[in-house]
């Protein structure tokens, strides 16, 4: 099991995740609230910014949803993803409202 550490919706949520689960369903099992959209890539309301850890992000997912230069910058789907290691993750919306985060 990772931790992982969410900030979402202007708090900081802590919750485990499997490396065979996605940190959008292992939030949802533990009635964490995240911007949940379709759950399969195509429309990126769980779209992050991974601030620390590793990961896998699926192939399959929308252009649209997630460029490859949000990719290349360190964005992912929550939806589309399984953790490598600990995750310290921001939503895009909250990302976008501040670039600092405290640690």
């Amino acid at each position: 099991m990772y931790k992982v550490k969410l900030h979402a919706r202007g708090q900081l949520f802590e919750y485990s995740c499997s490396s065979t689960v996605t940190p959008l369903q292992a939030a949802r099992n533990q009635f964490i609230p995240i911007p949940t959209g379709c759950k399969q890539g195509g429309c990126g309301m769980c779209k992050i910014k991974v601030l620390e850890g590793e990961y896998s992000q699926e192939v399959i997912r929308s252009h649209e949803a997630l460029s490859d230069a949000e990719l290349e910058n360190g964005y992912a789907l929550a939806c589309c993803m399984v953790p490598k290691s600990d995750l310290h993750i921001i939503t895009a919306e909250d990302y976008a409202k501040t670039e600092k985060v405290e640690i």
